[in-house]
This record gives structure tokens, sequence and C-alpha cells, in this order.
């Protein structure tokens, strides 16, 4: 596999990007709300629970056991794990870097893609799979 020279401008511009983004606001506010997670046993239990919860859900669907009593369950598992601000901030906070990441990535496999810049439409989704190939174009 080939990759950029390290003196490469691409590289410098993607580390330009990767600065930008590490002094916004929207980075800065995040990791304070996962830090603030990270810091509370308490929190990380609840989640941690919550998830192994979301997991058995999983095993279960695909063994076709699940049940509407096993959704409810879920379900108000998740109403009181948002009702914690301080899991409820990390899951927000989690969505928000990943969306970050997602938005930057699809910017420039459009751009890859079209071989020029992306416009706004270009962007949008197409209301099946953001990468096609799915079958559904």
């Amino acid at each position: 596999m080939e990759t950029l020279s390290l003196n490469s401008a691409v590289l410098d511009k993607t580390r330009e990007l990767c600065s930008l983004i590490l002094k916004s606001g929207d980075y800065t506010e995040n990791v304070s709300k996962i830090e603030t997670f990270f810091a509370d046993e308490e929190a990380q239990k609840e989640y941690r629970s919550f998830a192994s919860l979301g997991e058995e859900l999983h095993q279960k669907q695909h063994a076709g056991t699940i049940t509407p009593e096993d959704i409810e369950s879920y379900e108000a598992s998740l109403v009181k794990l948002k009702e914690n601000p301080i899991t409820a901030g990390f899951m927000e906070a989690e969505s928000t870097l990943n969306g970050i990441v997602q938005q930057v990535s699809k910017q420039v496999g459009k751009a890859l893609e079209l071989g020029r810049i992306p416009e706004p439409e270009d962007l949008q989704d197409s209301g099946c799979c953001s990468s096609g190939g799915c079958g559904c174009d």
C-alpha cells in the first residue's frame, strides 16, 4: 500500500485541519464531557450495564428469542441512562465526535470519488446507504 510522503502538502493540510478541529469549541466541549464521564465510576458502571444489556438483546435477536418485554426493558434502561447528566453527556459527546469524523471522511471520500470538491447536494444521503453499492441506488 502506497502512502503519502511525510512532507506532502496533503499531509500538511490534514495536520492543519486536525489542529482546527482540536481547537474548536465542539471538540473541547465534548472532550470535557468524556473526561467527566471517565472520572465517575458509577456512571461508567451504569453505562457498562446498559451496553451488556444491548449485547444480550442483539444475541436474542439473532437467535429469534427476543420478546417485547426485552425491548421494553432495554428502552427503560436507555431512558434511565439518559436521565443521568454525566452518561447523557458522554453519549452525546461520543455521537458528536463520531459525527465530525464521519463528516470529514465523507467530504474527502466524495472528493476522491468525484474528482472535484463536492457540492452540498453531492453529500446528501440517498436514503439507504451512503457508500453506494448496496443495491438500493
